[in-house]
């Protein structure tokens, strides 16, 4: 008799309600990394779950649109670092919700409002924290990093994903998700605080944009920038770390 394989219980966030989505990465505590992955792939009771299917990514995507949108409304009740541990199982290699961004899957006019609406999360509120956060609070300088990864790496998208930084080789639906994202992060280097202007030159230092030399050069050339000129000029140069 064959052995019977155990179930895989899987977590389908786009069955919650949006409250019930944000409550469920912002309202945790506090765990180093190597016990986060447990824990985050349980629901806030306590079940736990193997992996994480949305049923409809459309949904995800308009629930991303909706807490960055809104996201100075909605995290006053967490702390910074809750905050921050949000936004890494949002964006980073956990649950990867950006991939869905850029999906054929999702209408296309959904991926563009939620790229759009990030710029939100800069100009509402990081860029008004005072005091701005330590070291300890990474998030908002890796975002572009994490997406521009699922962006150029990520073979379910709508392009095979093996033309980092050659955007000539991208279809035409990537394409302009691409220069959507470039405009975002113009728009948020033009916000006028320093670390809001080193996450936007990190971003743009990995989207491999053909815009992004004359950009940053513009931005050089102003000589108002308060960062190390060797950083920028490689966030310039597309060879920032």
């Amino acid at each position: 008799m064959d052995e019977q394989l155990p179930e895989i219980k899987t977590l389908d966030l786009s069955a919650k309600s949006f409250p019930e989505f944000v409550e469920y990465f912002f309202a945790r505590k506090l765990l180093p990394d190597e016990q986060q992955y447990k824990y985050l792939f349980s629901d806030l009771d306590g079940e736990q779950f193997d992996e994480a299917v949305p049923s409809s990514p459309t949904i995800i995507v308009g629930y991303m649109t909706r807490l960055f949108t809104e996201f100075v409304t909605l995290v006053p009740p967490y702390s910074l670092a809750q905050i921050d541990q949000a936004i890494w199982s949002i964006l980073g290699p956990y649950f990867n919700l950006t991939e869905f961004v850029f999906r054929s899957s999702v209408p296309e006019e959904k991926c563009a409002e939620c790229i759009r609406s990030m710029y939100v999360v800069y100009s509402d509120f990081f860029s008004k924290l005072e005091p701005k956060p330590d070291q300890t609070i990474t998030s908002f300088f890796m975002w572009w990093d994490l997406i521009s990864h699922e962006f150029w790496n990520d073979p379910n998208m709508n392009h095979p994903g093996t033309y980092k930084g050659d955007p000539s080789k991208l279809d035409d639906v990537s394409r302009r998700l691409l220069d959507i994202t470039f405009e975002t992060l113009s728009r948020i280097l033009e916000i006028q605080d320093t670390e809001t202007q080193r996450c936007a030159l990190h971003g743009l230092g990995h989207f491999y944009h053909p815009g992004v030399p004359e950009l940053v050069q513009r931005y050089i050339d102003s000589g108002k920038s308060e960062l190390p000129l060797v950083w920028v000029e490689q966030c310039r140069d597309g060879k920032v770390l």
